[in-house]
């Protein structure tokens, strides 16, 4: 049985297809200077050997995708004009934008989709988008602005998967050049240092972009890129919470949150006696002060969530239901009800024998990751103000995952990243990431795949059952999908709805005063 939920669909692109309508046209913002952004030093400037996240952002505002993933998880046309899907799920027909040319004046054609696929299943894992081919079985062309992608079998999410760069067919120079159909065109390059893109004139998936010239400055592997907007050398960049940690903000500078799909969760074993009762995992649950694990932790970079949903998701059920907020009340309240009292600071239960169990748990986290260990203490100190004992087990990595796998574990400190089309095989799949004793047939039917034809309103109910079965049986509970950081100076403006996908997209709206 597949145990994907299959959401986040398409309502924009299937059923009939869509087009893009252009918005009413803004006044453009007056401009002081042309952006400046970093990069790691690429080993090429194929965009489908890229390896590191600064240059997979600059490789986008030189190459488009079929779709890109917009905040609230929803696929958005992009060269796709519209999709439909067949009746079976099995195929979806597309239909490009006519007129597009790729920078050296050719045209962009569907033969140029069918030849980007290849060189990725080509690459295979050397290559960071050789992921999102899973369900592809075929790229059939049916003409210069048609084609047809089969699939292994039904999955409406497919379409989050398609937000890879596409390159032409044409060129086989592409680890010295670039050649895409962005926004942005490569103008000079000079290898290990820097390279400048101007302004695709082209372009026609949106309003051109208002700054003219974008530079891209190099740096070593090691460098740290955030540090760059800091000295005033790099306009923006998009960095992690630990670089941001150690950075210190400038009177120059600003960081933007964005959501990101990285979920940071605590898992549990349901074979531990303790455990079973769901009414425990509850009053473990609604204890958890997720609020100062965000600040403390994370620096305040984080969504705090119970189910793995992105709370910046449309298909996320919200906090009535999935409740965050600590309530040591209602965790005590629970525990009373299971029979437990709390005798000296520590909660126990007398058993059928006679003898009294004393509520302590172990908890274990892996030795390495500073973070999961300060958020470790924190749970441990939540838990003992309502009587749970917790002894926190702090082992190297291999010994971590080598516990997950066999079940010698009470709770874990857990993290995953999900992919875009938010595949939860950690719970019940083949591979879980842990084995902790948890079975569930409604879980099951929940992660069955949906069927292909549907709409907005019944994603939604669907997804709600997923996370109704989720919070009811509760195999583990979030603590928060973290964020990312843009780092930038003071004057850049113009940065709102940051997505994780394509985060430069929306470059053309970012001015400078």
């Amino acid at each position: 049985m597949k145990k994907v939920l299959s959401v986040a669909l398409i309502l924009v692109m299937c059923l009939g297809g869509c087009k893009r309508t252009a918005g009413p046209l803004e006044e453009t913002p007056r401009l002081t200077g042309d952006f400046t952004l970093a990069m790691h030093m690429p080993e090429s400037l194929d965009p489908l050997r890229a390896t590191q996240k600064s240059g997979v952002l600059v490789f986008d505002l030189v190459y488009d995708s079929l779709v890109y993933v917009d905040r609230e998880m929803r696929p958005v046309p992009y060269l796709a004009e519209s999709c439909t899907v067949s009746e079976d799920g099995m195929t979806i027909s597309f239909t490009l934008h006519n007129g597009i040319l790729w920078h050296d004046g050719a045209a962009f054609t569907a033969t140029d989709v069918e030849h980007t696929v290849g060189r990725i299943r080509a690459l295979g894992a050397d290559s960071i988008y050789y992921d999102r081919l899973r369900y592809i079985d075929a790229v059939r062309v049916q003409d210069m602005l048609h084609f047809d992608i089969t699939l292994t079998e039904p999955h409406i999410t497919v379409l989050n998967l398609l937000d890879f760069p596409i390159v032409p067919s044409h060129r086989s120079d592409l680890d010295t050049t670039m050649v895409g159909t962005g926004q942005y065109r490569l103008d000079t390059y000079t290898p290990q240092k820097s390279m400048t893109l101007k302004k695709n004139e082209n372009w026609t998936l949106s309003e051109p972009p208002a700054m003219e010239t974008v530079h891209v400055k190099m740096l070593e592997r090691s460098a740290d890129v955030a540090n760059m907007v800091k000295i005033g050398e790099v306009t923006a960049v998009a960095t992690s919470m630990e670089s941001v940690g150690g950075l210190g903000i400038g009177d120059n500078m600003e960081i933007t949150h964005y959501p990101t799909l990285e979920y940071v969760f605590l898992g549990f074993n349901l074979a531990t006696t303790c455990l079973s009762p769901y009414r425990v995992r509850y009053a473990v649950s609604g204890a958890i002060d997720r609020a100062k694990i965000i600040e403390d932790v994370f620096l305040g970079y984080g969504n705090a969530a119970t189910v793995p949903v992105p709370p910046t998701s449309y298909m996320y059920v919200g906090t009535e239901t999935d409740k965050t907020a600590r309530d040591t009340a209602g965790a005590l309240a629970l525990l009373y009800e299971e029979g437990y009292n709390l005798v000296d600071g520590a909660m126990q239960k007398e058993q059928e024998d006679g003898d009294i169990q004393t509520l302590s748990l172990s908890l274990l986290v892996n030795e390495e990751n500073e973070r999961r260990k300060k958020l470790a203490d924190i749970i441990r100190e939540n838990l003992a103000e309502i009587g749970i004992t917790v002894l926190v087990e702090a082992v190297p990595f291999a010994t971590y995952t080598a516990r997950l796998a066999d079940g010698d574990f009470d709770m874990y400190i857990g993290g995953c990243t999900f992919s875009a089309d938010l595949s939860y095989d950690f719970l019940l799949g083949e591979a879980p990431v842990a084995k902790n004793g948890y079975t569930s047939p409604e879980m099951e039917l929940a992660l069955d795949t949906l069927d292909p034809q549907r709409t907005d309103d019944t994603i939604r109910a669907a997804y709600g059952r997923f996370q109704e079965v989720f919070l009811r049986d509760m195999p583990l509970t979030g603590i928060c999908f973290l964020d990312g950081a843009l780092v930038h100076t003071s004057a850049l403006k113009g940065l709102d709805n940051l997505a994780a996908s394509k985060l430069y997209r929306n470059i053309g709206k970012w001015y400078l005063q």
